[in-house]
C-alpha cells in the first residue's frame, strides 16, 4: 500500500467513524427525548358499567351508572367531563356517524364546579343513580342516541368518553349490562315489582 493510498483509507475510516458517532448521539438524544415525553404523558385506563352502592345499614343497595378513570402515568391530569358516543364512523353517511353526548352533572352523586383532578395511581369515578338517569333520559332522545340498529351490523357500539385536558378523550367500552339499559332505559332496579302484601 502506498503512503497515498494509506491516507486515503485512514480520511475514509475516520469520516465513516465521525458519522457513526453523529448517528450513536443523535439515536442518545431521540430516545432521551422519547423517555421523557413517555414519562410525561398522561396515560389512563377507565371502565363503565352499572355498579351498586352499600350503605351498610342493612337497606338495599343503590344501582347507579358508574365511569371510571385511573391514572397510571406519573405525572396528574384533569378530568373535564365524562359523556357518551355511539354509532360506527366519524365521517360518511349521518345514519351511522358517531353521535356524542355529555353526561348531566346535575344527576351525578359527586358533581364538582370544575375540572376534576386525578394524582397518579389514584381512580376517580363518576356515578348516577339508575333511577335519575332514566328519568332525565327522554325516550325519543335516547333510542335516537343509543338505539340505532340495522340489519346484518347490528346495534351501534357504545362508548363512554373521558375528556382528559390536553389529551385526546379516553374511549371506554361499556359493560353488556350497562349497554342494555342505555339503549333500552330498562333495568331490573327500575322494572322490579314490589312484593304484594296479604288483605288484612
Amino acid at each position: 500500500m502506498s503512503p497515498q493510498d494509506a491516507v486515503t483509507w485512514w480520511t475514509a475510516f475516520g469520516a465513516i467513524a465521525q458519522a457513526i458517532g453523529a448517528f450513536a448521539t443523535f439515536a442518545a438524544v431521540a430516545m432521551s427525548l422519547w423517555v421523557v415525553m413517555s414519562e410525561r404523558a398522561m396515560k389512563a385506563q377507565g371502565s363503565a358499567g352499572i355498579r351498586v352502592r352499600f350503605i351498610g345499614d342493612g337497606t338495599p343497595g343503590t344501582y347507579l351508572v358508574g365511569i371510571e378513570v385511573l391514572n397510571i402515568g406519573v405525572r396528574p391530569f384533569h378530568v373535564g367531563s365524562v359523556g357518551w358516543r355511539t354509532g360506527w364512523i366519524s365521517r360518511g353517511p349521518q345514519a351511522f356517524a358517531f353521535r356524542y353526548a355529555i353526561q348531566n352533572t346535575a344527576i351525578m352523586l359527586n358533581p364538582q364546579p370544575g375540572p376534576t383532578i386525578v394524582e397518579p395511581g389514584r381512580n376517580q369515578g363518576f356515578y348516577t343513580p339508575i333511577a335519575d338517569m332514566k328519568a332525565a333520559n327522554r325516550e325519543a332522545s335516547r333510542v335516537e342516541m343509543f338505539g340505532r340498529k340495522f340489519p346484518i351490523i347490528g346495534r351501534a357500539p357504545i362508548r363512554a368518553m373521558i375528556h382528559i385536558t390536553g389529551r385526546n378523550p379516553l374511549m371506554v367500552k361499556v359493560s353488556k349490562e350497562l349497554a342494555e339499559f342505555l339503549r333500552t332505559g330498562d333495568h331490573i332496579s327500575t322494572t322490579a315489582e314490589l312484593p304484594q302484601q296479604d288483605d288484612a
